[in-house]
């Protein structure tokens, strides 16, 4: 599934890149290079999205070859005047002009997201979506069948787990299952706790405040048809768990210094390193908080659980590196051997230190100083 979009203004295809996620769209600013990969490449678009303004070409001479070779893809053109277009010369193309001049990008967005998702359910595929969370072992198979179960259901899922467990991955996968063309808004809880957290995400009135000269939409309204990840969500003070109570009962919620009331429709997802349960009942996160944002909650297994899968890991992170060099035996007994406190991510940083310091050595050398620096 995929989006193409040919345009040679920055600015307007930026708008798109902030909305859709960037394997979901593809850019083009000339025109037969638009044509040579509606013909040739394999990932064939939901739709096509045709500015007035492109690199060698015109929206004409596309629209002639698009009609020549019985194209029955959607096309959105943007034009700054429809008149020029001859609809009775298109009529065997499946064509949308939109005006382009004072254009509103939030409705074009929000009918984009329901065509979307309704090409989604006309036509299933079955797409592989890479889960990053490396291991064969049971607790690593059984996390990835919880992940793709309540990917499917429409919930929030709280995640659990010890730092360096790889909880921004599982939210990431569960992301791309439910909404593979948007892009995924991820929040660290620790910033949010101030006014200028409150404005970054709620957003902001033109004026709300001084040096307020624009209107600031908020994170929130970037989550609508898409996924709201909060990581260190135990890290939230109990007042800005109040101002978000509205917002997850009914997705309503007012910007900074405005009285009108805007509404966010969103997959949530929360992470946390600290027992939820334990926190309600220190009185750090409020029980209506809590029974909001724990429809499903799935623990993640540290490292020392699932020893098994560090030969795995370690050839995982060799090939993200392009690195030709393998941990021998040797070393990954001594891996095997380790607690691992900071879970893969100490793995991860301790294989890299490996590497560094066996750079004349024709494998990676493990040595008992390099796991136990801290």
């Amino acid at each position: 599934m995929s989006l193409f979009i040919i345009s040679s203004d920055w600015r307007f295809k930026e708008q798109f890149k902030h909305h859709f996620n960037q394997s979901f769209l593809h850019e083009f600013t000339i025109s037969h290079k638009l044509l040579e990969a509606l013909d040739t490449s394999s990932v064939k678009p939901e739709l096509v999205i045709i500015d007035e303004r492109m690199s060698k070409g015109t929206q004409r001479s596309i629209l002639e070859q698009l009609t020549y070779q019985k194209c029955k893809i959607p096309i959105l053109l943007f034009s700054s005047d429809e008149t020029q277009i001859d609809k009775q010369f298109c009529k065997n193309l499946i064509l949308h002009v939109v005006q382009r001049n004072g254009m509103d990008f939030d409705s074009l967005f929000s009918y984009l997201d329901r065509f979307l998702g309704e090409t989604e359910g006309r036509e299933p595929k079955k797409t592989y979506v890479p889960c990053g969370l490396i291991g064969n072992s049971n607790r690593m198979q059984n996390l990835r069948t919880d992940l793709y179960r309540y990917a499917k259901q429409n919930c929030s899922i709280h995640l659990y787990g010890e730092t360096g467990t790889g909880k921004e991955l599982a939210a990431t996968y569960i992301h791309r299952l439910s909404y593979p063309h948007r892009n995924m808004i991820s929040v660290n809880c620790s910033l949010l706790s101030s006014s200028l957290g409150n404005s970054m995400f709620f957003g902001h009135a033109k004026g709300a405040f001084t040096d307020g000269k624009t209107e600031l939409p908020g994170l929130v309204h970037e989550a609508n048809q898409s996924t709201l990840f909060l990581d260190e969500v135990e890290n939230l003070s109990l007042s800005f768990q109040a101002y978000m109570l509205r917002l997850l009962e009914n997705g309503q919620y007012r910007r900074l210094g405005d009285t009108q009331l805007h509404t966010s429709r969103f997959r949530l997802i929360t992470a946390s390193n600290e027992d939820l349960v334990s926190l309600m009942q220190a009185n750090r996160v409020r029980k209506d908080f809590f029974y909001r944002i724990n429809d499903v909650s799935i623990t993640l297994p540290p490292l020392r659980e699932h020893l098994e899968d560090i030969p795995q890991l370690c050839e995982h992170f060799l090939l993200r590196c392009k690195s030709k060099k393998q941990v021998d035996n040797k070393g990954l007994e001594l891996l095997k051997s380790y607690h691992w406190p900071g879970n893969v991510r100490q793995l991860f940083s301790t294989i890299r230190r490996c590497m560094i310091n066996s750079v004349e050595e024709p494998a990676i050398v493990v040595r008992h100083d390099d796991i136990y620096v801290s």
